[in-house]
């Protein structure tokens, strides 16, 4: 294996609907919707951040239909347009991976999906490890010993161990077990009342779809087997469509690699979006480093009730909060920032967790938090500052 890390491959048109939906609407004071922007940003910041990637590249959807729909043309038909406030985003979102110098790859005629096996397998043949960053689960299907997904808004990883541990089949064989669920979001119709259990099962015993046609009238007379029979042709067609392409013309391994940000465009850019607390590099125009003694760990009541009555003495208290996701419908609390002044910063514990997911020892319950906290965060009166506090509350 080469010794110089891992290429990430991003699938970007997931993380601008993820960021759209997950964020709460902000706007530039023009008027732009700036909110899918923002957390399309701070995914690329974390990556950068906390990978270091040697290698990056991230991948698009081209408009228009692709070859899915000459197959079926009803693919993808039960979703609605595009809105149009997410729409103005995506020029700007382009933009942003112009100017962190990142390579951009988007095809006519295919999915970025797509796009990300074809890379995928052409960098694995030639000795890399690679890391498909997606929350999409038809990317699980490209699993194997140097292929991994991670998902950085679930912050879940996914190798082989963890993609038969979930779907009950090994990586290589979800393909088959996708065609006969079928996938409602994509409008791929699958084999009624066949769920995932019910294709694991079937995977398992016959290893493959072809196999289990072969030997359909080895199965016990059920509703299942009805249906199977019935939607031969359909599973046929699933899985057409939810193959993904392997054989695309891919890059260079050298335009992989990551180069330095061009940092007027990208402050240009973010201040053009507002984006005040934003420059390349994550840093505000105006930060000012604190000595490490000035941030302070409160893992006990004792801390946190003397932290309140400073509250109660000042002027307005700057809040920001740390969870599992930015989705808001599945993101749970990890711990809170506060801040009263610039002399000095806190962090609040709360459910940090091992690689066992297991709690880390050393932090605070929530209920104790919100009881010394709610007097402040629920006064109306009482000054609140933060970026996106919509999310954070």
């Amino acid at each position: 294996m080469h010794k110089n890390g891992s290429v990430y491959l991003v699938d970007g048109n997931a993380y601008i609907h993820r960021a759209y939906h997950a964020i709460s609407p902000l706007s530039n004071a023009a008027g732009l919707p700036t909110h899918a922007i923002f957390g399309f940003s701070k995914i690329i910041n974390r990556i950068i951040d906390e990978k270091s990637p040697q290698w990056l590249a991230i991948a698009f959807d081209a408009r228009g239909p692709n070859f899915r729909h000459d197959i079926y043309p009803d693919y993808k038909a039960n979703r609605p347009p595009m809105a149009d406030d997410l729409a103005a985003q995506i020029p700007y979102i382009k933009e942003l991976v112009q100017a962190y110098n990142i390579l951009s790859v988007e095809q006519a005629g295919v999915e970025a999906d797509d796009l990300l096996a074809s890379m995928a397998l052409t960098l694995q043949n030639q000795g890399l490890r690679v890391v498909i960053v997606s929350g999409d689960k038809d990317m699980l299907q490209l699993v194997s010993e140097h292929i991994s997904v991670w998902d950085p808004m679930g912050d879940k990883t996914f190798d082989q161990a963890a993609v038969e541990k979930k779907y009950g089949v090994p990586a290589a064989k979800l393909l088959d077990l996708f065609a006969l669920i079928g996938d409602k979001s994509d409008n791929v119709p699958g084999v009624p009342g066949v769920g995932p259990k019910t294709a694991a099962k079937l995977i398992s015993e016959f290893h493959s779809l072809d196999e289990l046609y072969t030997n359909i009238e080895n199965l016990k007379k059920s509703k299942v087997k009805e249906n199977l029979i019935a939607n031969q042709e359909q599973a046929r067609l699933s899985r057409r469509l939810i193959r993904l392409k392997d054989n695309l013309p891919t890059p260079a391994l050298a335009d992989y690699e990551m180069r330095e940000p061009d940092q007027d465009h990208l402050t240009t850019l973010f201040t053009t979006l507002d984006f005040t607390s934003m420059l390349p590099g994550g840093r505000a125009d105006n930060s000012c480093p604190l000595d490490p003694k000035q941030f302070h760990l409160l893992n006990s009541a004792d801390g946190l009730s003397a932290l309140c009555e400073k509250i109660k003495k000042a002027d307005f208290l700057t809040i920001d909060t740390e969870t599992t996701s930015l989705d808001t419908l599945s993101a749970e609390l990890v711990g809170i920032s506060l801040s009263i002044d610039e002399e000095a910063a806190y962090y609040i514990p709360i459910a940090h967790r091992d690689d066992q997911g297991r709690l880390e020892p050393g932090q605070l319950p929530l209920t104790t938090v919100q009881e010394y906290l709610s007097p402040f965060l629920s006064d109306p009166k009482f000054p609140k500052l933060g970026h996106n506090l919509k999310f954070d509350y």
